[in-house]
């Protein structure tokens, strides 16, 4: 066994529930005891909650941090396939879905190396975060896409304001903040059929800072960047609720998403409005005022008198961002 994979195997031993000692555990992963004791230590740093004595060793109920059996237990999804780290869970969920894994597949993560946001942006997930992607079959055209999107984000904003009774606001189209700070950005890539221009299927990719990081947010972000808790050990097994929270939202939403039900929802939201705001068309900026959001969550701006729907691009707030 390499070394590096002494503590992840620690962490998966120790939170299936039940007490183990350290000697039963080191015997189970072919190590000594004394790399047992450093992998609990190293955990502990790393800001799980271990329950230990001469009993043995096992996760806290209050661990405020993800393991993969309470993830895999306790989320209401078809299936979930956590990770402590990974490139993207956007890709893990594509190659799964390849595989004809079921709609509401979940790939969870702690961390990840090559997050992404809209615009083929890096998107930065540091420990502390909560990232998933979801596997869904929509029977819908590629413009299904945006309604995914805008209804995921209604439903996270509500997760969160349940979870932790902060006011939300939405950036079209799908950045969720709190107190003018980016908390949360969404992500939804499809695959499409040739033959009919249907989506073979979507996949909804999350990032949420739940938790401020140890050693704060990087130079790149920490202006505009906020956490739904501004401490770095949440209450514990928030990142459990949260998702289930968001799930069931977003479940209701998705029935009908066609007919965008949540739309209300996410026009109650949106920060943009009556705000100017710059946005790029056919390759020049353009200053405008938002005025609303349409039927198909498109965003209107008001330039010279005329509206104008913007169903596709990134909109700036004049002299904000």
């Amino acid at each position: 066994m390499r070394k590096s994979h002494i503590k992840d195997d620690v962490l998966r031993e120790i939170c299936k529930g039940k007490r183990v000692s350290g000697g039963l555990l080191a015997a189970k992963l072919g190590v000594s005891r004394t790399a047992v004791w450093k992998a609990v230590n190293a955990l502990r740093a790393d800001g799980f909650f271990i329950d230990g004595g001469v009993d043995g060793y096992m996760i806290s109920p209050y661990n405020t941090l993800l393991c993969a059996e309470q993830a895999e237990a306790l989320i209401n999804a078809e299936r979930v396939y956590f990770k402590e780290s990974t490139g993207s869970t956007n890709e893990d969920i594509k190659a799964l879905a390849e595989k004809k894994e079921r709609e509401f597949t979940i790939v969870l993560a702690r961390s990840q190396t090559g997050g992404k946001g809209r615009l083929s942006r890096s998107f930065s997930s540091p420990i502390g975060g909560l990232y998933f992607s979801v596997l869904l079959r929509p029977q819908l055209s590629a413009q299904t896409s945006l309604k995914i999107t805008t209804a995921a984000a209604v439903a996270m904003a509500k997760a969160i304001e349940i979870i932790a009774n902060q006011k939300t606001d939405i950036k079209w189209v799908n950045d969720i903040y709190i107190k003018g700070k980016k908390v949360c950005g969404i992500l939804t890539e499809g695959a499409f059929d040739a033959e009919n221009g249907q989506l073979k299927y979507a996949v909804l990719g999350i990032g949420v800072n739940v938790a401020t990081p140890k050693d704060g947010f990087n130079e790149e972000i920490k202006d505009k960047a906020g956490a739904i808790f501004e401490t770095s050990t949440p209450p514990s097994l928030v990142y459990i609720f949260l998702i289930n929270e968001f799930l069931r939202e977003f479940k209701e939403y998705y029935k009908e998403i066609d007919s965008m039900p949540h739309i209300e929802q996410y026009r109650s939201r949106n920060m943009l409005l009556d705000k100017k705001v710059t946005y790029k068309k056919d390759g020049k900026s353009y200053t405008a005022t938002v005025c609303g959001i349409g039927e198909s969550a498109e965003l209107i701006v008001e330039k010279d008198g005329k509206k104008i729907p913007l169903s596709s691009g990134e909109v700036r707030i004049t002299d904000y961002e």
